[in-house]
C-alpha cells in the first residue's frame, strides 16, 4: 500500500489550452490505506456501443509528428496543421504541411512577447488568431496572415487580451476568455462584451457551425473537476451538460463536426484492472435531448486536445502513451544513467545473487524477468496489472501482486521459470508489499480485508499454512522487514507517521512524523537505518531516519527529473551496488490523425 499520486489526464499533460500552468502539470496527492481498483463504468468503446449498432468509430489512425516535442494546441487548415511546441519555458507555433514539412511561425514582425500560441484560423483560412504573452497565458491577441487570399496582410494587434480565443463560422464573432470570464466580440476584435461569468478557469470556448451557441469547459481546481457547459450567443440560458453521465467532472475541450452534427471532446476515465487513469476522445450526437457520448478510442494511447479537419473526415488530436526508463544514481559522477538501456519499466527487483531482475513493463503492467544486464527477457504474465515483484532468497519463487478486476491488489506467488501463479491468501480483501524471511519460510505482506477488521499487517508460515497476525497492527501499511528481522517499520494509514515493530518485547512505537510523506521506505544494509522517498515536503529528496533517532535527514535531492506516476505512486528503489534507482518519464506527445466514421 503506497501513497497514490495521480496525475490528471496525461502522463504528460497536453493542457496549454487550460491556460492555468496548474492544470498543465497537476498532481493530486491521496494517502489511502488501501489501494482499490479505479474502474470505469466504460471500459472499451465496442462494449459500449453494442453489437452492430450504427454509431461513430475511429476506422484508422495515423501518426504526424515524430520528434518528441511536448505539444498542446492544435490549429487545422484545409492542408497544413498548426501546433503549439513547447520551447524551453515558453511556447512557439509549428506549421506542418502534408508532406511532413516543418516550418515554424515567428513572433517576431508582429509581437514582443516570448510565448506564442495558435488559437484558431479565420473561416477563409487567410488569418490565424494567435495570443502572445509574456509567459503568464493570457496577453494581447493579433490576428495574423498565414494565406495568399483575400484578408492578408500586416499583423493586426486585436484590442483584446485574453487566454485564448476563436471565430465563429462566418468570421462575424470572436469568443475570447481571460480567467473566469467568457467574451463575445466583433470578428475584427471590435466591441467586446462580458457574455458570461462562471464560477472557475474558464476555458475551450467555441461558437456552434450555426453561431447560435457557445460551448465551453470550466475548471474547478478546489473540487479537482473540469465540466462542459454552454450558454447562448446572446447570454441566454448558461448551463452545464451531461448533468447524468459517470465522467460529467472529468470532460473538456472540445470541437465541433462542420456540419454540427457532432461535438468531439475528451475525457478522463479509469483504466479497468489498474488504478490509472486514460485520457479518451467521445462523440456527443448534437440530436436529440438523451443523446449520450459515444467512446471513441480506448487505449492503450492517451488522445486529448481534438479538432476536427476540414474535411470532416479525420481528427487531429496529441496522443500520449507511456514510455519510461528506469535511471539510477550515480553520486560520483552527479548524474542518473540507465539500469537497462532501452528497458520501459518499473518496479525492478533483482535476485539475491544479482544475476536476475523482475519488473513490470510499462505501459501493459505485465510483469517480466531477464538477467540483470537486460537480456534473456521472458514475459511471466499478462492478463491482469502486476506490481512490487520480489525475489525469494534461493531465487526460485517471484511474490507480486495483481489488480484484479472490480478488486483490490491480490499477492500471489509463481515459479521464477514462469507457469501459472498461485493466490497467497484465497479469501476476499487485499495484500500488498510482499517481504520475505533472510530463510525463505515466511512472507510478510500488508493485508486489507473490512470485514475483519482493515489494515493490518500478516506473516504466513509456508512449513504450516499458517498467517499470523503481527500483534498490534492494526491500522498500519507498507511494511519493511529489517535485514537482521529484528524490526518492522510500517506506516500510519496517512503516510506521514513511521511505526516500528521491535520482535524481542512485541511492541510498537512511534519511530518519527513527517510533514511531507514516507513513500517507499528501504531499510538500510546494516538495519540501522531507514530511507524513504519524500515526494511531498519541497524538493523530491531521499531522506534517512536512523534507529534512536526522530528526524529524518536528507540522503540526496533528485533534483528537476520528471517522474513516472504509476498505479502506486512514484516508484524508487535501491540497485545490487546500493545505487538508488527511478523511472523517468518519457513518454512523447505527438499529434495523430484519426479516421472517423460518423453515421
Amino acid at each position: 500500500m503506497k501513497s497514490i499520486l495521480v496525475k490528471s489526464i496525461f502522463m504528460k499533460s497536453v493542457f496549454a489550452k487550460c491556460g492555468d500552468a496548474r492544470l498543465r502539470r497537476m498532481r493530486s496527492v491521496v494517502f489511502v490505506g488501501m489501494i482499490a481498483a479505479m474502474v470505469g463504468p466504460a471500459s472499451t468503446a465496442a462494449q459500449s456501443r453494442g453489437a452492430g449498432a450504427e454509431t461513430p468509430r475511429i476506422a484508422a489512425i495515423k501518426q504526424i509528428t515524430r520528434d518528441g516535442i511536448d505539444k498542446s494546441g492544435l490549429v487545422a487548415g484545409e492542408t497544413e496543421l498548426y501546433v503549439t511546441e513547447q520551447s524551453g519555458t515558453n511556447h512557439a507555433i509549428a506549421k506542418f504541411a502534408p508532406g511532413g514539412e516543418k516550418g515554424v511561425v515567428s513572433g517576431a514582425s508582429f509581437a514582443s512577447a516570448v510565448d506564442l500560441r495558435a488559437l484558431d484560423l479565420s473561416p477563409d483560412q487567410t488569418r490565424m488568431l494567435v495570443v502572445g504573452s509574456d509567459g503568464s497565458g493570457e496577453g494581447p491577441l493579433w490576428s495574423v496572415p498565414v494565406g495568399t487570399g483575400s484578408g492578408t496582410g500586416s499583423a493586426q494587434r486585436l484590442a483584446l487580451v485574453g487566454r485564448e480565443g476563436s471565430w465563429s463560422a462566418d468570421g462575424k464573432k470572436l469568443v475570447f476568455v481571460n480567467g473566469s470570464s467568457l467574451n463575445v466580440a466583433n470578428g475584427d476584435g471590435s466591441q467586446p462584451r462580458e457574455l458570461y461569468q462562471a464560477y472557475a478557469t474558464v476555458f475551450g470556448a467555441r461558437f456552434s457551425p450555426d453561431g447560435t451557441r457557445v460551448r465551453f469547459a470550466v475548471s474547478d481546481l478546489e473540487l479537482g473537476t473540469t465540466s462542459l457547459w454552454e450558454i447562448g450567443a446572446d447570454g441566454s440560458n448558461p448551463h452545464a451538460l451531461l448533468n447524468d453521465w459517470v465522467y460529467k467532472g472529468n470532460v473538456c475541450c472540445g470541437s465541433w463536426t462542420g456540419d454540427g452534427r457532432y461535438y468531439i471532446f475528451q475525457a478522463t476515465v479509469g483504466v479497468p484492472n489498474t488504478a490509472s487513469v486514460l485520457t479518451t476522445l467521445w462523440a456527443l450526437a448534437e440530436s436529440g435531448d438523451a443523446a449520450q457520448p459515444v467512446p471513441l478510442t480506448s487505449g492503450p494511447r492517451s488522445y486529448g486536445n481534438p479538432v476536427m479537419a476540414r474535411s470532416g473526415k479525420s481528427i487531429y488530436a496529441i496522443g500520449v502513451q507511456p514510455e519510461v526508463e528506469v535511471v539510477k544514481y550515480l553520486p560520483g559522477k552527479h548524474k542518473f544513467v540507465p539500469v537497462i538501456a532501452g528497458l520501459s519499466a518499473t518496479d525492478l527487483a533483482f535476485s539475491r545473487d544479482g544475476k536476475w531482475v523482475a519488473y513490470v513493463s510499462i505501459p501493459d503492467g505485465a510483469l517480466w524477468k531477464a538477467r540483470a544486464n537486460g537480456t534473456e527477457r521472458v514475459q511471466l504474465t499478462s492478463a491482469e496489472r502486476a506490481a512490487l515483484p520480489s525475489w525469494s532468497p534461493d531465487g526460485r519463487q517471484i511474490a507480486f501482486v495483481s489488480m484484479k478486476a472490480g478488486g483490490g491488489w491480490k499477492l500471489y506467488l509463481m515459479s521464477a521459470d514462469g507457469g501459472a501463479p498461485r493466490e497467497v491468501v484465497p479469501e476476499s480483501g487485499s495484500q500488498i508489499d510482499a517481504n520475505w524471511s533472510s530463510d525463505g519460510t515466511r512472507l510478510m505482506f500488508g493485508n486489507y480485508n473490512h470485514d475483519a477488521g482493515g489494515l493490518n499487517i500478516r506473516i504466513l508460515d509456508f512449513k504450516t499454512g499458517q498467517i499470523d497476525k503481527v500483534p498490534g497492527s492494526e491500522g498500519l501499511f507498507s511494511p519493511r522487514w529489517s535485514p537482521d528481522e529484528q524490526h518492522i517499520a510500517a506506516l500510519s494509514p496517512d503516510g506521514s507517521a513511521l511505526m516500528r515493530y521491535d520482535f524481542d518485547t512485541q511492541k510498537w512505537s512511534k519511530w518519527m512524523s513527517s510533514e511531507g510523506a514516507v513513500s517507499y521506505p528501504t531499510w538500510s544494509a546494516d538495519s540501522e537505518s531507514l530511507y524513504f522517498d519524500d515526494l511531498v515536503n519541497g524538493a523530491e529528496t531521499i531522506r534517512r531516519v536512523k534507529i534512536g533517532e526522530t528526524a529524518a535527514q536528507p540522503a540526496f535531492v533528485l533534483g528537476t527529473m520528471e517522474r513516472y506516476l504509476g498505479p502506486l505512486g512514484a516508484w524508487s528503489g535501491r540497485a545490487p551496488d546500493g545505487s538508488w534507482m527511478f523511472v523517468r518519464d518519457r513518454s512523447a506527445q505527438e499529434v495523430y490523425e484519426l479516421s472517423v466514421e460518423l453515421p
